[in-house]
């Protein structure tokens, strides 16, 4: 009997160069969520008593947030969303727009080449407040171009409902 995938190869080589550069976006959500959450966690105090990290929250209507945050502190609960993209930052802060809804700040984070592009557009990103972060995954360092103000998300119930549903994700989708 042959096999059309050889065991020693991996089927995602096989695919069109298309869906391969899936990977690399996956990839750098991931770096990226490592790296914040290793610089959360060196400089946690005060401000928060427990944080937590986890990728691809799906608010029904609202998308699928790559990386959320959250800051829990004595008096509330601080709910970050990021939408990374190695191509179209139009796109991907477009999607993050959509996070306002449900999270206390947004951002759009980028490689540093795509992350120039953006900042030529920097106005756009301050009138809306989402906030503009490249992120160099070879070095692991990120650069904080734009940070927004806190503000209060949009809906209250949306709010609810991606803390109730991050509640369950913290476990399933770990970032570490």
């Amino acid at each position: 009997m042959r096999y059309l995938i050889p065991f020693n190869k991996h089927p995602r080589r096989n695919l069109p160069k298309e869906s391969s550069r899936k990977r690399r976006e996956a990839d750098f959500v991931l770096a990226f969520g490592r790296t914040y959450q290793r610089e959360i966690m060196d400089r946690l105090a005060a401000p928060c008593n427990e944080f937590d990290i986890a990728r691809e929250l799906h608010i029904p209507g609202l998308g699928i947030a790559d990386i959320v945050s959250i800051c829990i502190s004595p008096r509330k609960k601080t709910l970050q969303a990021f939408e990374m993209k190695i191509r179209d930052w139009r796109k991907a802060l477009a999607q993050s727009y959509r996070y306002k809804y449900f999270a206390d700040s947004v951002y759009v984070v980028l490689p540093p080449d795509e992350a120039d592009k953006a900042k030529l557009d920097l106005s756009i990103f301050r009138a809306i407040n989402v906030g503009l972060w490249a992120y160099n995954s070879e070095s692991g360092v990120i650069d904080k171009i734009f940070n927004p103000k806190k503000d209060k998300p949009k809906s209250a119930a949306a709010h609810v409902k991606a803390l109730t549903l991050l509640g369950h994700q913290l476990t399933a989708l770990p970032v570490s």
